[in-house]
């Protein structure tokens, strides 16, 4: 008779230029302090990474309790790296865990996930720190709410909590849940992936949502932190203004709160604040396409071009909101 080993799939999107990176990744899971019985599949989705995955794995020595697979694809972006991972899983996967290449693990990581596990919880999550930005993702200005609640909260033995509608709402509201910070159960969702169509931002926003939406029992873990580092960061690397990736990322958050409205099943109170973000979200995007047509027309088509193709209702109002929303700013000044 076969013995069941439980098993904590590590899922690695891969797409960086500087070498080491990944190097520094791969260590910290090696470096994880794992539970007797427990073992770990490492799954590296090489995103055809100027700089290749090959090349920085080689250059370690991987143990018996840590299995490491390359698997390299046509570059599709993050979500399509790690749908690949969750595809390349085992089916006897335990537990899915996200790891960023150019983030790092604290050595007891996988070890507090899987007793949060053991304890019940199906969906595990940490503090992030992020040099130049914040020490503590949770105690920053922009988290309000999810201090508040962490504040209240069931605490045992550094795990808080949360309840299951609650946190859809900390999702959507404040995104306290960066991926390398997040375990989960398999079979809460074991067929649940990445929507491929968001390329530039907030895939995670609406795989997180659906998530927490399914799983029973959350944790927070306040005595964990991950570290998030400064490689490639399609997000974080173009928020300036008259950066030419940040209309693509303004029509991608957008589109996700269209996607959630559309997919996930929400309490009363999460649903309307997910209309109202979603009708922020078109403001926005309405906004900053306007400015791209005055300042930058050449980035415009390709935009409306996906949006037609995703949205084609959504597409043919546009110009007359934006016709109304240069009626009010006229207004506006005027008065």
């Amino acid at each position: 008779m076969i013995a069941f080993v439980p098993i904590v799939t590590v899922i690695i999107p891969y797409y960086q230029s500087q070498t080491g990176i990944l190097t520094r990744a791969l260590t910290s899971v090696l470096s994880q302090n794992l539970p007797d019985g427990w073992s770990v599949e490492a799954i590296v989705v090489d995103d055809s990474s100027p700089c290749p995955a090959q090349c920085e794995v080689d250059a370690l020595t991987f143990n018996s309790r840590v299995n490491l697979r390359v698997v390299r694809q046509n570059n599709g972006g993050v979500a399509a790296a790690r749908n690949k991972g969750l595809d390349e899983a085992r089916l006897s996967s335990t537990l899915i865990a996200f790891l960023d290449s150019d983030d790092i693990w604290p050595s007891n990581h996988l070890l507090r996930a899987i007793d949060a596990h053991i304890k019940g919880y199906e969906f595990y999550f940490t503090d992030n720190r992020r040099v130049g930005f914040h020490n503590s993702h949770v105690h920053s200005d922009s988290l309000p709410e999810t201090r508040r609640l962490l504040s209240i909260a069931y605490r045992e033995n550094g795990l808080v909590e949360i309840p299951r509608d609650s946190m859809v709402g900390l999702i959507l509201r404040e995104f306290p849940t960066q991926a390398s910070t997040v375990v989960y159960s398999r079979s809460v969702a074991p067929d649940l992936r990445f929507n491929r169509t968001l390329k530039t931002a907030a895939e995670d926003i609406l795989f997180f949502t659906a998530l927490a939406a399914l799983s029973r029992r959350v944790a927070f873990d306040a005595e964990s932190c991950v570290e998030c580092g400064d490689g490639m960061n399609v997000y974080f690397g173009h928020l300036d203004w008259d950066n030419n990736k940040l209309l693509s990322i303004k029509l991608d958050q957008m589109l996700a709160h269209y996607l959630i409205r559309e997919s996930v099943t929400l309490p009363s109170e999460n649903r309307a604040w997910n209309e109202r973000r979603l009708i922020h979200s078109r403001k926005e995007f309405i906004f900053h396409i306007s400015r791209n047509l005055i300042k930058h027309p050449s980035r415009v088509p390709e935009v409306m071009l996906r949006l037609i193709r995703q949205r084609p209702l959504q597409a043919v109002t546009l110009p007359v909101e934006m016709l109304f929303a240069a009626i009010s700013k006229l207004t506006r000044r005027n008065r």
